[in-house]
């Protein structure tokens, strides 16, 4: 396994596969001189790898910064996008490379970090496949809810177009009934990951953004929240397990 690339509790028992794409803050130690040191890199999802690291189910996460390689964006954007899978611009503008990596280079990162992500993924959905007709992955996220206009947990489905309109029913009753307040594809509509992963057959897949507020004090975890917000998930996720296995 690509050292970046962590799997945790292969339970090929459950339908159910966690990704946690956006938790890593780490840089490799031979990019680091390239890195523009006054860059910010706000928008991380502080702590969720550790959030959900006693959940009973598979899960992948990246170890790496998204401000190095974005596992959460597409390889096929247009030449206008302004998302590029290795990002050039923090927040605020800030280049976040002293020099942007060359088209050569970029194709080592992706290579190196972009595609292993992507691979473990397939490896567990094959392995689940052998024992589920139908499987759900879970790509989980966070967001800091001070910079937008809610602080609602955000469930993205790329518009409906990523899990069948019953199972997305049932997952947003889900949430109701544990008082968790939720809303659909606003603001954020999922990235890549869901995209791709529910392109398989008998897969389905939505994006979950947690709000800061709910579980982090200076982006580190709150136990206080955590507790409670854990236990709710759980049940949750316990609940859409049940729903694939049938």
């Amino acid at each position: 396994m690509n050292s970046y690339v962590t799997v945790k509790q292969e339970n090929h028992s459950s339908p159910i596969l966690l990704s946690i794409p956006h938790s890593g803050i780490e840089i490799p130690e031979d990019i680091q001189g390239r890195i523009n040191p006054i860059a910010k890199r706000i928008h991380t999802d502080w702590e969720m790898n550790t959030f959900m690291k006693d959940f009973p189910f598979t899960s992948i996460s990246s170890k790496l910064s998204r401000y190095i390689v974005d596992v959460n964006r597409s390889k096929y954007t247009s030449k206008t996008s302004a998302l590029p899978i290795i990002p050039k611009y923090d927040e605020v503008g800030n280049p976040l490379f002293k020099q942007y990596p060359s088209k050569a280079i970029q194709q080592q990162w992706l290579m190196k970090f972009y595609t292993p992500y992507y691979d473990a993924i397939w490896e567990q959905l094959s392995f689940k496949k052998t024992n589920f007709s139908k499987i759900c992955l879970l790509d989980l996220h966070s967001y800091d809810d001070q910079s937008f206009n809610t602080d609602n947990i955000i469930i993205s489905t790329k518009e409906h177009s990523t899990i069948s309109k019953e199972s997305l029913t049932f997952i947003v009753h889900c949430f109701e009934n544990a008082d968790l307040s939720i809303q659909l594809d606003n603001p954020f509509k999922g990235g890549n990951i869901i995209h791709e992963i529910s392109k398989q057959s008998n897969v389905e897949a939505i994006q979950i953004e947690i709000p800061y507020s709910m579980y982090l004090l200076n982006k580190k975890i709150d136990s206080q929240k955590t507790k409670s917000l854990q236990e709710k998930l759980l049940q949750v996720f316990l609940q859409i397990e049940e729903y694939y296995k049938k």
